[in-house]
């Protein structure tokens, strides 16, 4: 099991990359608990409380490295394979697979995820759920690059426009 330090980043899979503010004790139904008080700056969220004993089942993670970092951009160019080419499945379950892997906390998978809908995006305008899984996607990604990269977040955004510029068709 992962423990965590106050005042590090840390990666909530919904929420994306954040600083761990506090470690705090609450009363609940009689028991003493801890959480891990996670504060997202790059997010209008605020503040998640997530129990300690259930970081784990949650998918709480330390940041990315580097190098894990560097592999998102490298896959973000990649040519499209035959089954990512396929758009025979429907609206709800192209969707629902999107959903699933963003929420998944896999960085891969959230990548997988924003480099499809910036292609469908090219070749036609998302719509409303796509939109909001693209932007899911890209803050997601954007809050990672920040604390792995060390940049400011306009910087991180850029570097996902570069390297989605260079994605092959």
């Amino acid at each position: 099991m992962n423990s965590f330090e106050v005042g590090s980043p840390i990666v909530h899979p919904i929420h994306g990359a954040g600083i761990l503010k506090q470690i705090d004790k609450r009363q609940v139904r009689g028991r003493l608990l801890s959480y891990y008080v996670i504060d997202f700056p790059y997010s209008d969220l605020g503040s998640v409380m997530v129990p300690i004993e259930m970081a784990e089942k949650v998918g709480l993670r330390t940041i990315n490295n580097n190098n894990s970092i560097d592999e998102i951009f490298t896959s973000l160019s990649e040519s499209f394979s035959e089954e990512e080419e396929e758009e025979s499945k429907s609206f709800h379950q192209r969707y629902r697979d999107y959903l699933e892997k963003i929420q998944s906390g896999d960085l891969v998978q959230v990548a997988r995820v924003y480099r499809l809908l910036c292609r469908r995006s090219m070749v036609k305008p998302l719509g409303t759920k796509d939109k909001a899984l693209f932007e899911t996607a890209r803050q997601l990604l954007v809050s990672e690059i920040v604390f792995s990269k060390e940049v400011i977040d306009s910087e991180a955004g850029a570097m996902l426009d570069e390297a989605m510029e260079d994605m092959i068709f």
